[in-house]
């Protein structure tokens, strides 16, 4: 079961434009050597470095990305403002005693790649049963919250997919239309007397700006989310 989801969506995303690892979408909007840190929360920091460590891991091994730790290097970042682990009741039995639990991930990631800044929440959960009048004991706990990140890691790999599709969209349709722009200029100027030589009035208007590709979802303003983060311990 590990990676299904990713797995599925991939192969539905191959199905309508060929296959593609992973890698390569993560190439499309991540420029190398990248940062990723964790914000630790202090009523829980065993969760915040378990994350830390599978943020790298998943950033090497699953996105094939160079790290750094050094600020100023790095070109593009990946990293967590907050993150909570807790654990919901959600099944009873006829006595009404709790015999399943939901143990949630809930991670609120900020990124900076080439096109920009966007942020991405995701809360992923693992299923514990238990004995009626019993408790989620801290082992199971703790393991099935780890359980949790890794799915929400997987989550974020397909934002990433997702994101990395909607760069190409957008440049598809941006060289569109800029190739048609330029057709009818071509046209237009084909079609055009020449101008006469005493002719004194020009004009001032502003040369046209082409907004950035990609989505660009800015969590705060001036970027806080991001400069913020790289501050972190």
């Amino acid at each position: 079961m590990k990676y299904l989801v990713v797995v599925v969506v991939a192969f539905l995303i191959s199905a309508c434009g060929g296959y593609k690892p992973v890698p390569q979408y993560s190439n499309d909007i991540f420029e190398q050597p990248v940062l990723t840190k964790v914000k630790m929360d202090p009523e829980d920091p065993e969760s915040g470095v378990f994350l830390q460590d599978e943020i790298a891991k998943m950033a090497v091994n699953r996105l094939n990305l160079t790290l750094t730790k050094n600020v100023d290097k790095a070109k593009c970042y990946i990293l967590v403002n907050s993150y909570t682990v807790n654990t919901t009741p959600i099944n009873k039995d006829d006595d009404g005693n709790v015999i399943r639990y939901s143990v949630n991930a809930a991670i609120e990631f900020a990124i900076k790649d080439k096109f920009g800044f966007w942020s991405k929440n995701i809360v992923a959960s693992e299923y514990v049963s238990v004995k009626a009048q019993s408790l989620v004991s801290t082992f199971d706990k703790e393991k099935a919250g780890k359980v949790a990140i890794k799915k929400a890691l997987d989550t974020f790999i397909l934002a990433v997919m997702q994101r990395s599709r909607k760069v190409g969209e957008n440049k598809k349709e941006m060289e569109s239309v800029k190739a048609n722009t330029q057709e009818e200029i071509t046209s237009d100027t084909d079609s055009l007397e020449p101008l006469s030589t005493n002719t004194t009035e020009q004009t001032n208007e502003p040369a046209a700006q082409t907004t950035s590709v990609g989505i660009n979802i800015v969590p705060t303003e001036d970027n806080t989310l991001i400069q913020d983060a790289t501050q972190y311990n």
